[in-house]
């Protein structure tokens, strides 16, 4: 890291303190080159989980009703503030759920249809060999 050129310095005395002070501060300036590496990580783990505390505080503070608003729930604060949002895994769930729902109501209904005598009526009792 030498900026400074002591080559033109005629006096040895000189030109040795300077050489050992520019080397002092090298040293100094690696030392805190050196310091800043392992402190950088430390900090960066700080300030990620003071984020997960913001956010798990914020949503804890609120009602079922306000975390029902935007579509979560209690069980949910502790991903949603480690940066997971389960929300699309849920709502695809949900219409794979929905879709295969409509699918058998519709079977049933097809089924029932033909083999039922009297179209309309439902009474959900079972049906007796007459």
């Amino acid at each position: 890291m030498n900026t400074y050129t002591h080559e033109n310095i005629t006096d040895p005395i000189v030109r040795a303190q300077v050489m050992r002070s520019q080397a002092v501060a090298d040293a100094i300036v690696e030392v805190f080159a050196k310091v800043g590496e392992i402190v950088r990580p430390v900090v960066a783990k700080i300030s990620r989980y003071m984020a997960y505390r913001r956010i798990y505080n914020t949503l804890s503070e609120m009602t079922d009703r306000e975390l029902d608003d935007i579509g979560l729930c209690r069980g949910d604060i502790r991903a949603v503030a480690q940066g997971h949002d389960p929300r699309p895994q849920r709502e695809s769930y949900l219409a794979d759920v929905l879709g295969q729902h409509a699918k058998l109501e519709e079977r049933f209904t097809d089924e029932g249809a033909a083999t039922r005598k009297d179209k309309g009526v439902n009474d959900n009792h079972p049906a007796v060999a007459a």
